[in-house]
C-alpha cells in the first residue's frame, strides 16, 4: 500500500503504480516517442541532470508544476505533443520517490489501468522465469495510502491470477485481496477515485480531463522498464534512474 511497507525487494519482480499521475505519464511519454525517460527523486537532482544534458525537464509538487520546470505532470498535455528524440526527466512527489525505493529489485515495471494487460503479462513472465514474488507497489499520496493506487493494484491483481494455471495459482498478501476487492467493489475507476481527497484535488486544479486519461483501462501495450544505461538500448520503453 506504500513504498515503505514494501520490504526486501531485491529478489523480486516489482510493477510501482502512481496512476495519478505520474506512472501514466511515463507510459504516455514513450506513446509519443520519448526515447528514454530517467526518474529522479527529487527536484534537485532532476534539475541539475535535466539541464547539464539538455534533456526536457517534467514535474510537479502537490500536483502543480514546478515553476522552473519545461512542464508539469499531465499525461493529456503530454498526449498532444512529439517528444521523439528527446529524452526526458522526471521528478514527482510520490511515484518517482517510490521508482528510486524500489530500485534494487530484479525488475521494476512501471504500471497504470491503461497499461494493465501488458505490464502483468511481462511481471507473469519474468517472475515465473525467475521464481520470483511479484511485488505490487502503491506510491501513495504525500507518504499516506491512496484510494487509486490501491484499486488500480487490485487490477493487477486480478490480471496476475488469470495468467495462473490450476497447479500455480500464486498465494496472495492480505493487502493484495483488500485491492482486488476494491476493483471489484468499484470497477468504474473514475467514479470510485472521485471520493478520494487526490483526485478531488486534482479536480480542484483544473485537471478533470487528466482523471479521465488515467482512468482509462487496457488501451496502451507499453511497458515501461527500469534498467541501467549499460541495457538501455535493449528496451524499447528503458526508464532509468538520476543517481544523487
Amino acid at each position: 500500500m506504500l513504498p515503505e511497507l514494501a520490504g526486501d525487494t531485491s529478489s523480486t519482480v516489482c510493477i510501482v503504480i502512481d496512476v495519478l499521475r505520474a506512472t501514466t505519464v511515463v507510459a504516455t511519454l514513450f506513446e509519443r516517442g520519448c526515447p528514454q525517460v530517467f526518474a529522479a527523486a527529487n527536484h534537485d537532482s532532476a534539475r541539475k541532470f535535466a539541464r547539464s544534458n539538455g534533456y526536457i525537464l517534467c514535474g510537479e509538487t502537490g500536483g502543480l508544476k514546478v515553476p522552473d520546470f519545461d512542464y508539469g505532470n499531465s499525461p493529456v498535455e503530454f498526449s498532444t505533443l512529439d517528444f521523439t528524440n528527446q529524452p526526458a526527466v522526471v521528478s514527482t512527489t510520490n511515484g518517482t520517490r517510490a521508482i528510486s525505493m524500489v530500485g534494487n529489485a530484479r525488475c521494476v515495471l512501471l504500471g497504470c489501468a491503461r497499461n494493465r494487460m501488458a505490464v502483468a503479462r511481462e511481471a507473469w513472465k519474468e517472475a515465473t522465469s525467475n521464481s520470483s514474488d511479484i511485488v505490487v507497489v502503491c506510491s501513495g499520496t504525500d507518504r499516506q495510502f491512496t484510494l487509486e493506487d490501491a484499486t488500480v493494484a487490485g487490477m493487477f491483481i486480478e490480471a496476475i491470477v488469470g495468467m495462473a494455471g490450476t497447479w500455480d495459482m500464486p498465494q496472495l498478501a492480505d493487502s493484495a485481496i483488500a485491492s482486488r476487492r476494491l476493483w471489484q467493489y468499484e470497477p468504474y475507476l473514475l467514479r470510485g477515485w472521485m471520493e478520494g481527497r487526490h483526485a478531488q484535488r486534482l479536480g480542484d486544479y483544473g485537471f478533470g480531463e487528466d482523471l479521465g486519461y488515467c482512468s482509462q483501462i487496457d488501451c496502451s501495450e507499453v511497458v515501461p522498464v527500469l534498467v541501467n544505461e549499460a541495457d538501455a538500448a535493449g528496451v524499447s520503453a528503458p526508464v532509468l534512474l538520476v543517481l544523487q
